[in-house]
């Protein structure tokens, strides 16, 4: 968990920031979508503190989703070479 995420997305970035911005002076009531970063109701100079150090940052999840699954044309070439090289076999006895 990012604590500078603001918009949930995976990373830290000008987006967050974006957000950020339009909630500071927040002195009460402010959620973590609004940049309160410490989840203390305010949106103030140490959310944004919290953003720089976390600037550029990206989430476990959002790593794993970037490398996760195979292109549905990489299986499919592979099955096409399995059905090729199938009958290609000898049976030795």
């Amino acid at each position: 968990f990012l604590a500078a995420d603001f918009n949930e997305d995976g990373s830290v970035d000008g987006a967050d920031l974006a957000l950020w911005k339009t909630g500071f002076g927040a002195s009460s009531g402010a959620t973590h979508v609004m940049g309160d970063a410490d989840a203390n109701g305010r949106v103030d100079g140490v959310d944004y503190l919290t953003w720089q150090r976390q600037f550029g940052s990206h989430s476990a999840v959002s790593e794993v989703a970037a490398v996760g699954v195979p292109e549905p044309s990489a299986v499919l070439l592979g099955l096409i070479g399995l059905s090729i090289l199938g009958p290609c076999r000898r049976k030795f006895t």
